[in-house]
């Protein structure tokens, strides 16, 4: 077992590789191929790298391969030609938007569907339900965001599919408050002439006096900035700065505002101070990038529907004492977030009488884009509790209730679960999630996703749960080794998870009724190869794809010093599609890698003698059909 510390981000982390070639060093990135350092400017190379050469960590040769890919592909995008970026251009192509569709659909899993209460039939009248009914998560947060050129809702989807559709707006789902819608903010102080132009003036001071020694100023869509990797030209390290616009409520109410910021930060309402936001006394260097949350401060305020008021915030640069605590640069910002006031009680209600009219309620949930992001992790796999409330309430009034789930990562099911008969696992569905998911709802496309991980009944039965988060060191200790996923679920005296990997329904039923041996090749490593023939049927009405599942379980004991091995192993699966009554005979082969296991103690690959079971299933947990396979000599190999 290999020790990794990575200085990622400040922190130290470890945990185990069976191979000895993965290690997490600035050395072994460069020698293994990691061409580029995202985003700039380098962090981690420059004179570190130097520092590697000179210790002899890093060839000059392996430099010269890496810098020979980068110009490759600077010479195959034409940057040598015309190092100018391009104007991006937004396309639309109905070919590519109706593959769009088609992907999203195919992928979402039906995890639940008793009585047949999907798909649904035409004429439904339908109730649809929830904040992700009009506004879906399509992607992840970060680096997995992408802007697409319109998004498709399940209402707008579904109504477009020919349903009858009543909607109710269900609870607002954020993780922090989000910004204000733009029909309720306007701009102030506008120059003689000026109409259209953006609503929030932003101005840059030098110095800690709000309105002396103006350096720059610009208009923006939001009340929002950022000083990411590159520091303005025109600011100095101490500076301040001023956000102003106006507000139009469509509501009267105590109203939500949310202030984020890196700094000292003051809000004003028509002149007068409301709020004060200290500075935040421990700040990571992407606090204001990935942590919104960590440093949000929310307070309210009363405001009458139709009148306008003047709206301030003034922010001040991060103290130099909390920055010099900080390994790294920070992202320093200001935000000023508003949502006007919810009765979260009365929408449930609301909600649970839109659904009592109906035949079927559609209930759409799910994360955001800035409750699941790269650069952090959840701290939890549960909903928001707004939302498992609204979905106890509506399916108390309608026993047909179908919850609609987008996420890219499980999260707990079980406080409503056993309350209703069926739920989607719709993913981040892209930007034609609406007709994706109508798609699926209506039976037009037969549901064909298998999860890509297994589902926990609850956050403690995670494998990683113990390990989880870091200690009091920021060290993060990948204790559960090879214990992951449904390594862990198979193992004696482990709980039940709520959905086991590979499982997925669908509208129609799937039987393998044969599973033979067709050869079995074993000599050297490359010529290994067990080829497998396995009969499938469709059992049910209606056409549909299932996907077969092949595992390997060794039997016996492995005596070296090795990882202890999991009960079975997935080493390939085949998705077919086959029509009503229909049979087929799915062909599949195991190589090498089915029958072998890194040897820590040698340094190789061992592919290990011994009577192996090979199974053929429709999930981690559904085995149907099992034939043995006999190795007859070990040996070890090295490679790929």
């Amino acid at each position: 077992m290999n020790i990794i510390r990575s200085p990622l981000g400040g922190r130290n982390y470890e945990t185990y590789s069976e191979d000895p070639f993965v290690i997490g060093t600035l050395a072994a990135a460069f020698v293994n191929g990691l061409d580029l350092e995202m985003p700039g400017p380098t962090r981690w190379r420059g004179q570190k790298l130097l520092h590697e050469i000179e210790n002899g960590s890093v060839a000059v040769e392996t430099v010269d391969r890496s810098v020979e890919r980068i110009l490759t592909l600077a010479r195959k995008t034409g940057r040598f030609d015309d190092p100018s970026e391009k104007t991006e251009e937004s396309v639309l192509d109905p070919g590519r938007l109706q593959f769009i569709t088609d992907l999203a659909a195919e992928g979402a899993v039906l995890l639940k569907n008793d009585n047949a209460v999907l798909p649904l039939s035409p004429g439904t009248k339908l109730a649809v339900i929830g904040h992700h009914a009009t506004n879906p998560s399509i992607g992840g947060g970060g680096s997995a965001k992408v802007l697409a050129q319109h998004i498709v809702s399940p209402l707008e989807g579904l109504e477009k599919s020919g349903m009858e559709c009543r909607y109710s707006a269900g609870v607002p789902v954020f993780a922090t408050v989000p910004h204000a819608e733009q029909h309720i903010i306007s701009p102030i102080d506008l120059d003689q002439g000026e109409t259209k132009v953006l609503p929030v003036l932003l101005q840059w001071f030098n110095g800690a006096e709000i309105g002396q020694n103006k350096v720059h100023e610009q208009r923006i869509a939001t009340p929002e900035y950022m000083i990411k990797e590159a520091w303005p030209e025109f600011i100095s390290q101490d500076y301040c700065t001023r956000m102003s616009f106006a507000i139009t409520p469509g509501t009267s109410g105590d109203h939500l505002f949310s202030v984020i910021t890196t700094g000292d930060a003051r809000v004003f309402v028509e002149g007068v101070e409301v709020y004060h936001r200290p500075q935040e006394p421990v700040l990571q260097p992407e606090s204001f990038y990935f942590y919104k949350a960590k440093i949000e401060h929310r307070f309210r305020l009363a405001m009458v529907k139709d009148q306008t008021v003047k709206v301030e915030i003034h922010s001040w640069a991060a103290d130099e004492k909390v920055l010099a605590q900080v390994a790294g640069t920070v992202f320093q910002g200001s935000s000023l977030r508003f949502m006007e006031y919810k009765d979260v009680p009365g929408a449930i209600e609301a909600a649970a009488e839109t659904a009592a009219a109906a035949d079927v309620a559609l209930v759409f949930v799910g994360n955001t884009n800035e409750i699941e992001s790269e650069g952090y992790d959840r701290e939890t796999m549960d909903l928001t509790e707004a939302q498992y409330s609204l979905i106890l309430a509506v399916a108390a009034r309608n026993p047909k209730t179908v919850v609609v789930n987008f996420s890219g990562s499980p999260v707990s099911v079980g406080p409503f679960i056993d309350r209703v008969p069926a739920l989607l696992q719709a993913w981040f569905a892209g930007q034609e999630c609406g007709h994706a998911v109508a798609k699926v709802l209506t039976g037009v496309t037969n549901p064909s996703g298998r999860l890509p991980m297994s589902w926990p009944k609850r956050n403690e039965d995670n494998p990683a749960y113990a390990n989880f988060p870091c200690d009091e060191h920021d060290v993060l200790r990948y204790e559960e080794g090879l214990s992951v996923g449904y390594r862990f679920y198979d193992k004696p005296d482990t709980p039940d998870p709520q959905f086991h990997f590979g499982f997925g329904l669908s509208y129609t039923s799937f039987v393998i009724s044969e599973l033979k041996i067709v050869s079995a090749e074993f000599g050297q490593s490359n010529s290994t190869k067990v080829a497998l023939s396995c009969r499938v049927g469709n059992t049910g009405s209606k056409v549909g794809k299932t996907v077969v599942q092949i595992y390997v379980s060794h039997n016996g004991e492995i005596t070296e010093p090795h990882l202890p091995r999991p009960v079975k192993e997935l080493k390939a699966y085949e998705k077919i599609e086959l029509n009503a009554g229909e049979q087929k005979w799915v062909d599949l082969e195991l190589d090498k890698y089915a029958f072998s296991f890194f040897d820590v103690g040698n340094g190789k690959w061992k592919l290990q003698e011994g009577s192996y079971t090979v199974h053929a299933n429709l999930s981690s947990a559904e085995t149907l059909r099992s034939v043995k396979v006999i190795v007859p000599e070990s040996h070890y190999w090295s490679g790929v």
